[in-house]
């Protein structure tokens, strides 16, 4: 290569180290007066927003999944038999005890309808509710076709799948919440009663059943509604916490507004776990501290009086 080429090549080289450092420089200066400007905006953004003393207590971890409410006990009856359904002694609704009877079948020859023979009659096998009534009288009934189905509805389980990364965080007998999507106001305890023993495949996702025991009740309960269950999977006790609205995302990094001598200031703080109603924190703020309680309305404020497009972004960083 020629001298003049190398020579080009250089001023080409610090004509692009220079444009990079004034680049920087004017991006440093734009973050400074953003920084001012935000600082000078602050008490106004604040202003007659509620505060909060930063506590301590425990931080959950759930495993949060959906699926569908079952009786405790459920039983499709069938004759094993073909035959005549001579007689129906339930109708769908009906409360019935154990050993009730249900229906009468009168069993005949496959090819010979008309010649008689044993009669069946189909009793409860338990104490229930009958959901179904799959036959009448003077009709008839093929061999293992069903006839009646009983519910035991005197307490419910749920069945759900839950995707294969939270396996090591689920296991029998940890505690969960459930509520339905039917009754919105309705939150019963439960526990995670068995898993799977295996895995299976899903909508492109590998799942594990898991069947979960629900304690109570409610008079609005019927099986097959959706429901949504949250296991607690791991708690840390007795730690610094925040609401999780009183932190912010101010540039990427995490932030609450302490109060100071009366007046508005952004800390950085350093986040772990998150529960959907308090964030852990692992620095920057200590017990006693006062924070605006909703720094994400206080943040949509700041974003109005400076003019600039701050999007929000929760982001959580998991404590080990």
């Amino acid at each position: 290569m020629s001298d003049a080429g190398k020579n080009h090549r250089r001023r080409a080289a610090w004509v692009f180290v220079a444009i990079a450092v004034l680049v920087v420089i004017i991006w440093g200066a734009a973050k400074g007066r953003n920084k001012s400007l935000v600082e000078a905006r602050l008490p106004a953004a604040t202003a007659g927003l509620a505060t909060t003393s930063v506590g301590q207590g425990d931080v959950h971890e759930y495993v949060s999944c959906t699926g569908s409410l079952m009786p405790i006990r459920m039983q499709v009856l069938a004759s094993d038999a073909s035959g005549k359904v001579t007689r129906v002694y339930v109708e769908e609704g009906a409360r019935v005890a154990r050993g009730a009877a249900l229906c009468e079948v009168q069993s005949s020859s496959a090819f010979d309808f008309s010649a008689q023979s044993d009669k069946t009659v189909l009793t409860a096998p338990f104490g229930g509710v009958v959901s179904s009534v799959a036959v009448q009288a003077g009709g008839y009934v093929g061999a293992g076709q069903p006839a009646v189905t009983v519910m035991d509805m005197s307490s419910y389980v749920v069945n759900v799948e839950i995707d294969e990364i939270d396996l090591a965080r689920v296991e029998p007998g940890m505690a969960a919440d459930v509520s339905f999507d039917a009754i919105p106001d309705v939150e019963l305890p439960g526990k995670v009663e068995s898993m799977g023993v295996a895995a299976m495949p899903r909508a492109g996702m590998v799942v594990i059943p898991i069947r979960v025991s629900i304690r109570g009740s409610h008079d609005m309960l019927k099986p097959g509604l959706t429901t949504n269950v949250r296991i607690l999977s791991r708690s840390i006790p007795n730690v610094v916490r925040i609401p999780v609205r009183s932190w912010i995302d101010m540039d990427g990094q995490p932030s609450a507004i302490r109060i100071a001598g009366g007046a508005p200031e952004l800390v950085a703080v350093e986040l772990g776990l998150s529960d959907g109603n308090y964030t852990h924190v692992l620095s920057g703020l200590s017990p006693g501290d006062e924070i605006v309680e909703d720094a994400v309305a206080a943040q949509e404020r700041l974003r109005r009086l400076t003019g600039q497009d701050r999007d929000m972004q929760f982001r959580i960083r998991h404590a080990d």
